[in-house]
């Protein structure tokens, strides 16, 4: 089993039961804080089916400084498919920290775990998340799914789907750019 991986000056740390508690005081200062330690608790904690673990939970250090989180997740549903997601602390936003981890996470979903598609999305009044993914290599818009999530305000609202096929990450990426460790 690995405990990280690294590429591009970013290091994707596994947040385990074992470490779970060091991760949260990681996150303590931050004016984002009481957001991150929030997410932390409903999104990035491990998570087993079956005895199998179907989320892959990250924190993100950019050189030697937190970044953020960064997801993977097993869809149940759909067979061979993951899904992504990731939140950056504010005052590292801006610097591909988002982008910039998913061929970690990529290498995590088609090399490590066979799978054949990741997804991704955001709502469509979400801007920096839109432009986030849409600067990562192999993520193609496949259509608006219409009133599929609720917002911060509680309001139905449309979302985007993108996804990455394993050809595509085949054809696009480097996989000895990403170590394990």
């Amino acid at each position: 089993m690995f405990t990280a991986l690294y590429a591009d000056s970013i290091t994707l740390h596994l947040i385990n039961d074992d470490n779970v508690a060091q991760v949260y005081d990681l996150f303590r200062g931050y004016p984002d804080s009481d957001i991150m330690l929030m997410e932390i608790t409903e999104s990035y904690l491990p998570d087993y089916e079956d005895g199998q673990r179907i989320k892959y939970g990250f924190y993100a250090m950019l050189n030697d400084e937190l970044a953020g989180l960064s997801l993977l997740g097993i869809d149940s549903v759909k067979p061979a498919t993951g899904y992504t997601g990731a939140d950056t602390l504010t005052h590292m936003r801006g610097k591909g920290v988002a982008p910039r981890s998913k061929p970690h996470l990529f290498y995590l979903a088609f090399e490590l775990l066979g799978l054949n598609r990741v997804e991704t999305g955001c709502f469509v009044s979400n801007l920096s998340s839109k432009r986030s993914i849409e600067k990562t290599a192999g993520f193609q818009l496949e259509g608006i799914m219409r009133e599929s999530g609720l917002n911060d305000q509680g309001a139905f609202e449309d979302e985007y789907l993108y996804a990455i096929l394993r050809r595509d990450w085949e054809r696009l990426y480097d996989k000895s750019q990403v170590q394990v460790l």
